[in-house]
């Protein structure tokens, strides 16, 4: 299926060859996608907000006094640091008890902005094989809109906000989840990305790498596609270069035995 694949590190612009690599790209990426959501739901018990914050949930139970009034604490730090700061400048305090209107874990495409050289084009990037957890009901693209929109409401916004920080605090403090999605060669990892702040989001990659060709062919797409966006590639070389870390990992158990 890979064998005739143009090497993205080819300064060329062949359509045909684009258009079957993105394909490639699209079917590869739907695939890891479905496994890394499979994983997510399976595992979507142990991310738990009532663990952590108990009667500090709205319709939540009581629980150990202590160490829930910990968590919120810890929670209302994070809120009061992030919420207050550019780009969100809430004034909004935290709200006892906390109204979650979703806890299921979704998948979101993770974007980023790539200037071109050539002429100082800035390129809205897709990663076909990394992924921004959230929230069910808080899709990433709206939360983006809402920032960027000068009439946004500051109750939705404020809802954008406490949904992912709180996402990000149970999954940052459970860290047998993250081992057994490393173990699923699915890692979570904890980043800021650009346009949000210092707000940290929980992003899940995939075991297979994915590349840009060279700019003069992002440039050449867009131009044709009249858009200024591109998706990442995935090439049957990256297929190749998967690692295997059990293996590697059993390797090194045994030398020099």
């Amino acid at each position: 299926m890979f064998k005739d694949d143009v090497p993205m590190t080819q300064a060329f612009f062949d359509v045909e060859a684009l258009i079957k690599l993105r394909s490639q790209t699209r079917a590869i990426s739907d695939a890891l996608k479905a496994q890394a959501a499979d994983y997510l739901a399976t595992l979507a018990l142990l991310i738990r907000p009532q663990t952590f914050f108990g009667e500090y949930l709205q319709g939540a139970q009581r629980s150990s006094g202590r160490e829930t009034q910990h968590h919120f604490k810890e929670l209302k730090e994070l809120y009061d640091r992030i919420g207050s700061a550019a780009p969100f400048h809430l004034v909004n305090e935290l709200e006892v008890p906390l109204n979650l209107l979703s806890t299921t874990p979704q998948l979101f495409a993770l974007e980023y902005d790539k200037v071109l050289s050539a002429n100082g084009q800035s390129i809205r990037i897709t990663s076909p094989v990394r992924w921004v957890v959230g929230f069910s009901s808080f899709d990433l693209a709206r939360f983006r809109a809402i920032i960027k929109d000068p009439n946004r409401s500051s109750a939705e916004l404020y809802r954008f906000v406490v949904h992912y920080l709180v996402l990000f605090y149970c999954l940052s403090k459970s860290p047998g989840i993250s081992r057994l999605l490393e173990g699923l060669r699915f890692p979570v990892t904890f980043e800021r990305l650009k346009e949000f702040g210092d707000l940290p989001f929980c992003v899940i990659s995939s075991p297979v790498r994915s590349q840009l060709p060279d700019e003069a062919v992002i440039r050449s797409s867009t131009q044709i596609a009249g858009n200024t966006s591109f998706e990442e590639l995935v090439g049957f070389e990256n297929i190749m270069d998967m690692n295997d870390e059990i293996r590697q990992r059993l390797l090194l158990t045994i030398e020099g035995m």
